[in-house]
């Protein structure tokens, strides 16, 4: 299952693909941004992914131009009151501010909107990391609160807050990145009978945001708006 938009994307983590995350979770540059910051083991790794892959999380792996370059997460996943909290990590300092991270951090809030239709979106983030702070700021999260005391504060957006500023911030990246094709979601045929991936397609079906769906060799395809 993979998600792609401005020449990135975003593809359902897989057991493969835990070994280059744990190298990058253990990297210094990685671990900072974290509370939890003890060595992780291979095993550590094989129990959490297998904790988490579920309905009630989606992690994925960041690709830009042929190249793993990161994790984005959607965890603890709220199906009642359609909420979840979401999470970046791009272990390339060269990642860490510009083009590549704006438009990372822009995709999954819009597809948490979109695709997913949900009501809002949470994130933590280390009191000290006021760049970060100032970033989720611009793109409508607000500090939740009785979290000025707290290490790792809570930040929220709501629907409204987005759809304030998204289509400015959406012309924006189109413009930086060079790219304004809209949103695509591919469904890889040997998915098909893949039941975890069939309850997130189940999902997705239901966005109103959809233009058109098209099943080809390649694949199914949902095309967003």
């Amino acid at each position: 299952m993979i998600y792609s938009r401005f020449g990135i994307s975003f593809q359902m983590m897989k057991e493969d693909d835990i070994e280059i995350v744990r190298q990058w979770r253990n990297d210094p540059v990685v671990v900072n941004n974290y509370e939890f910051r003890d060595y992780i083991t291979p095993e550590m790794q094989l129990e959490w992914f297998r904790r988490v892959n579920n309905i009630n999380n989606l992690y994925t792996i960041v690709w830009y131009k042929g190249e793993r370059i990161g994790v984005i997460n959607m965890k603890n996943i709220d199906w009642e009151n359609r909420y979840c909290e979401g999470g970046i990590f791009l272990p390339d300092p060269r990642h860490h501010e510009g083009v590549i991270s704006g438009t990372i951090s822009f995709m999954t809030t819009e597809l948490i909107f979109t695709m997913f239709d949900w009501h809002s979106l949470s994130a933590h983030v280390l009191k000290e990391n006021k760049a970060v702070q100032a970033f989720v700021s611009m793109l409508g999260y607000v500090k939740a609160p009785g979290q000025e005391n707290e290490n790792n504060q809570l930040f929220i957006i709501t629907r409204e807050s987005y759809e304030k500023r998204a289509p400015k911030l959406r012309k924006a990246v189109s413009v930086l990145i060079g790219n304004s094709e809209k949103g695509i979601l591919q469904i890889e045929p040997d998915e098909f009978n893949d039941p975890l991936v069939c309850q997130w397609e189940d999902v997705v079906r239901r966005s109103p945001f959809i233009s058109r769906v098209e099943t080809t060799p390649g694949g199914r395809y949902y095309y967003f708006a």
